[in-house]
């Protein structure tokens, strides 16, 4: 695997957000974010990437190849239905199960602003196998399912303390 490296998100990384997320395993194990036009994308990296880390302290970032080609996202974020942080992270399918999620969450884990959380949750769709076994070996633990979707369709929760 190359090195990778975190990099904040631009309005100018539309092309790749819209990609990212409409292919086929993000729709399938995040779901539809609606996301469909430039347009969009630009207000989804302003409200998820740029606004989330003035308003909330945390956020998402852009996962790089040393290159500087985006491969992914990754980030901590504050959802209503949790009172702590939840680290979410997509890639593009063809840099999956290449080590590129484990090594940009100990990128992120390594920022300050983490180091200072006592407790962490992911969650991820039931049938996301492959993340769940990403979210283990980072040192997450599985402590069940919750629904907090509309959907009513059960997520694995896990939880990790300690950095």
């Amino acid at each position: 695997m190359s090195d990778i490296f975190l990099r904040a998100g631009y309005p100018s990384d539309d092309s790749f957000i819209l990609k990212l997320l409409n292919q086929t395993s993000f729709l399938k194990h995040i779901g539809d974010k609606g996301i469909k036009t430039h347009a969009q994308a630009q207000h989804y990296i302003q409200q998820t990437f740029i606004n989330s880390h003035q308003q909330n302290g945390l956020g998402c970032y852009i996962v790089c190849l040393a290159d500087e080609t985006p491969v992914g996202m990754i980030g901590l974020f504050q959802r209503d239905a949790l009172a702590i942080p939840d680290l979410g992270f997509a890639l593009l399918a063809e840099y999956e199960g290449r080590g590129i999620t484990t090594k940009a969450a100990s990128l992120l884990f390594a920022k300050e602003y983490v180091r200072n959380i006592d407790l962490l949750a992911a969650m991820t769709s039931l049938q996301n196998v492959a993340s769940q076994k990403v979210l283990i070996k980072l040192g997450f633990e599985d402590v069940g399912d919750l629904i907090i979707n509309d959907d009513h369709q059960p997520l694995k929760v896990l939880l990790k303390s300690k950095f």
